[in-house]
């Protein structure tokens, strides 16, 4: 048998580290040794660790020679998609999120849910990889079994801020936490979108309208409930500076990123957004959401979110409805909340059952144990070389004001975990769930730990 190597890079700390976590005691279980951790640092060290099934979560074509020396290390690349549960269309989907090079370099792809899989199965790339329904490990964090795990965290919230409303922004790629580095306002700068052909600068056209909406709504609504927080949650690429300036007046409003969103749906009054994938986490925990919608678009807006909320389409409605949900909430349409289940039973698998980490495990344990070709010497050795000075480049732009490289942002985006912080976490997953007893971890580098079972 091969020996069962996984790496799960993670990008998001706060987003993701949680639930790859959890994913990697079920795989250490499995018998697998886990390597997981920030993604930057595995990169850094990818030439030297050993030959693994590399779960990867993106299909975008900036990947693909990536995938393609880790190909050549002798790696084998299993994706899922983060993106794929939440796309305006399916064109808009695919045109932006996925590309038939980096689709094809996969060895399996993991489904969210059923829809997920139909949509790649009907895409031109697709090339008979095996896909695999799921689920994603992030909705196991959901489930009842689960949630106590950040019950103390939430009554935290409510300690410090009291009853508030949750707002969470999405608009990374025109609010870059980097300036230089907001696509949409490059691709608006650039000139007007050309109506059913530039998807690009549609797209960005119509979320620049919907943050100029977002930018108006958030002082407006902190004025109309005085006696609530408001707290503004960017996305964790955003610029925060931009909703601090546009509230410094107001002063219930706080903006704040801090750890996972879990404990701050819990807390929170009510959540609002527009096509965030929040909405359809605190949909699974059972809490209330309201998606602002001032303006619309068939082509751009995300839809499950925002179909899985309570919608509102002008200010007016939106303050009143808000007003109506923290005193004391609004009464629910039961027609309309069957209708929401059906839909979100096409989108999540493993809301019920096995959990989603149990399946992924399943799986990548049948494709560590298949036969697999070893990359020649002749091939592995240059690409040691190359994610060596690959490495060496992404230490040099550690320093290089504006790279993804920098370390002012890679800190902003993966603060830091420690090896107790690892442990305690095991211990509180093991606890609920009254297995992972024999599960251990040790700290390979800074923020890349190491799991396996005695």
């Amino acid at each position: 048998m091969n020996e069962r190597v996984l790496i799960i890079p993670c990008e998001t700390q706060a987003r993701e580290f949680d639930a790859k976590l959890l994913l990697s005691c079920f795989a250490a279980e499995r018998g697998f040794r886990v390597i997981v951790g920030s993604k930057k640092e595995i990169n850094k060290r990818i030439g030297s660790l050993p030959r693994s099934i590399f779960l990867s979560k993106s299909l975008t074509k900036r990947n693909r020679l990536n995938y393609a020396l880790l190909d050549r290390l002798g790696h084998e690349v299993v994706c899922g998609d983060e993106e794929a549960l939440v796309y305006a269309s399916v064109d808009s989907y695919l045109h932006h999120k996925v590309a038939a090079s980096t689709f094809q370099q996969a060895r399996a792809l993991l489904a969210w849910g059923e829809r997920n899989a139909e949509l790649w199965r009907e895409f031109s790339g697709y090339h008979g990889a095996p896909i695999f329904v799921t689920g994603n490990a992030r909705i196991d964090l959901l489930r009842p079994e689960l949630r106590p795990l950040f019950q103390a965290a939430a009554d935290a919230l409510r300690e410090r801020h009291g009853r508030f409303v949750l707002i969470n922004t999405n608009f990374s790629r025109l609010n870059h936490y980097f300036p230089g580095q907001s696509r949409q306002r490059r691709a608006l700068e650039s000139g007007p979108p050309v109506a059913g052909v530039d998807l690009g600068r549609g797209l960005a056209a119509h979320k620049a309208r919907l943050y100029d909406y977002f930018l108006e709504m958030v002082p407006a609504l902190a004025r109309a409930c005085p006696d609530h927080t408001i707290v503004v949650r960017p996305h964790p690429s955003e610029r925060q500076e931009t909703w601090h300036d546009v509230t410094r007046d107001v002063p219930n409003v706080r903006v704040l990123h801090e750890g996972n969103v879990v404990p701050w749906l819990i807390a929170s009054d009510v959540m609002l957004h527009n096509g965030c994938q929040t909405a359809v986490e605190a949909y699974l925990l059972g809490e209330p959401t309201i998606s602002y919608q001032p303006v619309t678009s068939e082509n751009f807006d995300l839809q499950l979110p925002n179909l899985l909320s309570h919608r509102c389409f002008d200010l007016e409605g939106l303050i009143d409805r808000v007003r109506g949900q923290l005193a004391g909430g609004l009464p629910e349409d039961p027609t309309e909340r069957a209708k929401q289940d059906e839909l979100i039973g096409q989108y999540v698998a493993s809301r019920t059952g096995d959990f989603a980490s149990e399946r992924i495990s399943d799986v990548l344990a049948e494709l560590a144990d298949a036969p697999r070709r070893r990359a020649p010497l002749g091939r592995r050795l240059p690409a040691r070389v190359l994610a060596d000075a690959m490495s060496l480049v992404q230490r040099a732009q550690a320093y290089w004001p504006g790279s993804h490289n920098n370390r002012v942002f890679l800190r902003h985006m993966f603060p830091g975990a420690t090896l107790e912080d690892v442990e305690r976490r095991i211990a509180s997953y093991g606890g609920l769930l009254g297995r992972f007893s024999a599960v251990h971890a040790r700290e390979l580098h800074r923020n890349v730990f190491e799991l396996g079972a005695r």
